[in-house]
């Protein structure tokens, strides 16, 4: 009885394990490029996506401010009991002798239309024209989080090259320091070398493995910032398509860069909008002493029950409202908009320094990047040349491997540094598209 139970309980497990492995679905692996990274991360990204319900929220704030210009219709009807004071209502009943000072109860019946319109009111007209220029400016601010999220996205994939290359040069590393431990030991074999030299060989194999670990760790976080920024399942796998690459180019002249950054950026037209909206707010606040002509008018039927004594009845006239003395409240409201519209100004003419500032930096920087990666170029090649030396006269007998690991560590910093200048100097490519405005055409 007990074997037939023991198989039986291993083929339940065996079917559980299989069914358990079956479930695991592996994790997809994405081939990407920067314009497709950059895409998803438009459509994905909360920033441009918050961009875009504040561009709906600003058409339905000029939609709103449009209704104090358009007629207001309405329709109220009811039926009451009534009863009143004849003396409350100023009537001289107690001096006539009999006459009942309560009157009622008695129905009350009224179903009409009612029509109020803005027949002139500088201050909503001036009201609606400042929500219309916000919703000008939603929309620049929509541009400018898609531009601010463009220049994300190809930051993150940068960072990801970078990462991926110091992994490649932490491999190239680790597999330089076992073939230089596999020399040392075969030279103590032959009794060219010492214990001293294969021991420093292996020492020197180890560090650049816990250097191939923390890359490799630096690899995963650069890919989680990638997968977030996209909005993509933070378990995919990355392959990047595209590479970093280093093709000097002559640099723009200054002066017709920055001019075409101060009539391209979409910060400047923000601000200008900005200052659109600040002005037209004034001018409404302003608006708020004048008079406003309206006409209200209404058509019913009125009488004791909708069955009993109805008659049709109306009113019409045109009103004016002058405002006398409101507390204050319209001066204060002047000062505060006049107050805003003075720094959005301030923000604007700031804005153009800064502007300024970014692509006369972004030049500078480019300029030293493209030094920088053409004079790591030349120390990589130089250092690789250096530890072939230094290995052939290890491998000849003429010196021990301090030579050696004094050459690969000449080599793996070199190594290092091209890969950091390469992105930075990718980087400065990527911060002169975004200083001109044109982040979008930045390619790798």
């Amino acid at each position: 009885m007990r074997a037939p139970l023991l198989v039986f309980l291993f083929w339940c497990l065996h079917w559980g394990a299989g069914w358990a492995g079956a479930q695991q679905v592996p994790p997809p692996k994405l081939s990407l490029s920067l314009a497709q990274v950059t895409e998803q991360a438009l459509s994905n990204n909360l920033q441009t996506r918050l961009a875009a319900e504040r561009a709906s929220q600003s058409r339905a704030e000029r939609d709103l401010s449009a209704s104090a210009l358009l007629p207001n219709v309405s329709g109220v009807t009811y039926q009451a009991n009534v009863t009143a004071n004849l003396a409350a209502l100023g009537l001289p009943v107690d001096q006539i002798p009999g006459f009942p000072l309560l009157a009622g109860p008695y129905n009350r019946f009224d179903a009409r239309v009612q029509l109020a319109l803005n027949i002139f009111d500088l201050a909503s007209i001036r009201r609606h024209q400042a929500s219309t220029r916000g919703v000008a400016l939603a929309g620049e601010q929509q541009r400018l989080a898609a531009q601010q999220v463009t220049v994300a996205a190809c930051l993150a994939y940068l960072a990801f090259l970078e990462a991926e290359q110091s992994e490649i040069a932490a491999q190239a590393n680790v597999t330089l320091a076992s073939r230089l431990a596999e020399l040392a030991a075969s030279q103590r074999e032959a009794g060219v070398a010492t214990g001293l030299d294969v021991t420093r060989a292996e020492t020197r194999l180890a560090s650049q493995q816990v250097q191939l670990s923390q890359a490799r760790t630096s690899l995963d976080t650069a890919r989680l910032n990638l997968l977030r920024l996209m909005g993509a399942p933070l378990a995919s796998e990355v392959v990047l398509t595209d590479r970093m690459r280093f093709a000097p180019e002559p640099l723009p002249d200054a002066e017709k860069t920055v001019a075409r950054a101060l009539a391209e950026r979409i910060e400047l037209r923000v601000a200008a909008d900005q200052l659109q909206v600040a002005e037209a707010r004034r001018k409404a606040a302003q608006a708020e002493r004048l008079p406003s002509l309206g006409f209200f008018g209404d058509y019913g039927s009125s009488g004791i029950r909708p069955d009993q004594k109805n008659l049709p009845t109306r009113s019409y006239g045109v009103r004016m409202e002058v405002p006398l003395f409101d507390g204050g409240r319209t001066s204060a409201g002047i000062r505060a908009a006049a107050s805003q519209e003075r720094q959005a100004e301030l923000q604007r003419q700031d804005l153009r320094a800064a502007v300024e500032k970014d692509v006369r930096q972004a030049l500078d920087h480019l300029a030293a990047r493209q030094e920088q990666v053409a004079a790591a170029q030349r120390v990589v090649t130089l250092a690789e040349r250096e530890l072939e030396l230094a290995r052939d006269r290890f491998a000849s007998g003429v010196a021990d491997n301090v030579e050696i690991t004094n050459a690969q560590t000449v080599l793996e910093n070199a190594r290092q540094t091209f890969v950091a200048n390469l992105a930075l100097y990718n980087v400065a490519r990527l911060s002169l598209a975004a200083a001109v405005g044109h982040a979008e055409d930045f390619r790798l």
